[in-house]
């Protein structure tokens, strides 16, 4: 990383890390308003709404973007274009390459049927590197980068531009590929300081107990972190797990000591879309990404908020948990009951030990796939949900077995799905 960059990076990890914290939503209030002031309509599809305040805009989704992916960057790229990139670096596994201007393309797993695409510039990406690290980079890991570089592994279906930026004289960066059979990176991973990967696979890697691996951190990214594997993880090398959670639309919190996950805030404007009195949607506006606009943009993620303020006594809103996607909701009769994944993983708790498992709604049925639990799995697992209806006012649903779902090495880990 050129001198130029690493100064970008450092100033905005000292931003994060160090800002004060009185004046914080003043800060962003004011960050917001020159946004919509001086920025939105620099992109096509807001040309027509200058002076708007948030609350006129338009709600929009990842369909209405991909609908008109042109009206939406302020370079105009195409999505067929965007797509033509993304997918050539899919297919040689080459992700150095970019459009005009220094622009990134990335793309998403598309766990929820449709495959996302994000744009960022080589300015947005050095921002990212710095704000991440500064919310993230624990005393320990600090202390070490002082001292020599800092050894990052990632472990991702594809690697980008975005991530790369962390790599720099005080940060050694390495990308794992998930399309390449796990053991052969293991021999790599001695000496690794911050390990980063999706839950399913930092589950895989603490049972494999490869030597010499020791981290200081280690953080799940990409899916939903579960409890059982949060304590195989600790437990594998004393320490707590903690989580970055990011999607096609931009970082959108990192969890803190206390083990809540913080809304990156200072960058991003959370509108909830409350589903009950816990639980929402979020509609987010990102007032710093001026190439590719995300602006009360809503995401199907359910989210678990977190009661008051957090002890760790960092500002802005905290959650619970991410608990998945709306669509990882099933539904009990009458009248498509809801039956939301926290509650439903706490019901296959109480079932006993099942090891890993899925389960998928189609139609009335509810089909189960374990790899412990023996025959009377079915039964055991029936029985508290079961249970959980009674509880909920609903009927029970029918639990028949399932052999185990394909699952690509790739694919996000998704345990519990409506498929119809």
């Amino acid at each position: 990383m050129p001198d130029s960059d690493a100064r970008v990076v450092a100033a905005a990890f000292a931003r994060e890390r160090w800002l004060p914290r009185g004046g914080f939503d003043r800060r962003r209030a004011r960050a917001l308003d020159h946004f919509l002031r001086h920025e939105l309509t620099k992109a096509p599809f807001y040309a027509g709404f200058a002076g708007a305040s948030l609350a006129d805009l338009p709600v929009v989704d990842k369909r209405t973007v991909l609908a008109d992916f042109a009206s939406f960057n302020r370079h105009g790229i195409t999505l067929d274009r965007a797509l033509a990139v993304a997918e050539s670096a899919e297919r040689s596994r080459d992700f150095a390459r970019t459009l005009p201007g220094g622009v990134s393309v990335g793309l998403s797993s598309g766990t929820s049927g449709t495959r996302g695409v994000f744009l960022v510039s080589e300015a947005e990406s050095r921002l990212w590197a710095g704000i991440l690290m500064g919310q993230l980079m624990s005393p320990a890991s600090l202390r070490t980068m002082l001292r020599r570089p800092l050894r990052v592994a990632l472990f991702l279906r594809a690697n980008s531009n975005l991530y790369q930026t962390l790599d720099s004289s005080r940060v050694a960066f390495s990308w794992h590929d998930l399309t390449v059979p796990l053991e052969t990176h293991l021999p790599r991973l001695a000496g690794t300081d911050v390990l980063v990967a999706p839950a399913g696979v930092l589950r895989r890697i603490a049972e494999a107990a490869p030597p010499g691996l020791r981290p200081l951190q280690v953080v799940s990214v990409a899916e939903t972190l579960e409890p059982d594997d949060a304590a195989v993880i600790a437990a594998a090398w004393g320490r707590p797990v903690e989580q970055i959670y990011q999607a096609t639309e931009g970082l959108l919190a990192v969890s803190c000591p206390a083990g809540r996950l913080h809304l990156n805030e200072a960058h991003l404007h959370v509108e909830p879309e409350w589903i009950d009195h816990q639980r929402f949607h979020p509609v987010i506006t990102d007032f710093t990404r001026t190439t590719q606009y995300v602006v009360r943009h809503r995401l199907d993620d359910v989210l678990l908020a977190a009661p008051g303020p957090c002890p760790c006594g960092r500002p802005g809103r905290s959650i619970a948990a991410v608990l998945g996607r709306a669509d990882d909701v099933l539904t009990l009769p009458p009248g498509d009951v809801p039956v939301y994944p926290d509650a439903l993983r706490h019901a296959v708790a109480l079932a006993g030990d099942l090891g890993d498992y899925r389960i998928e709604q189609h139609g009335a049925q509810w089909r189960l796939a374990t790899t412990l639990g023996g025959p009377d799995a079915v039964t055991r697992v029936a029985a508290e949900a079961g249970r959980l209806a009674e509880r909920l006012g609903a009927r029970a649903p029918e639990v028949v077995s399932m052999g185990w779902p394909d699952e690509a090495p790739t694919q996000k880990r998704r345990r519990i799905r409506k498929v119809t």
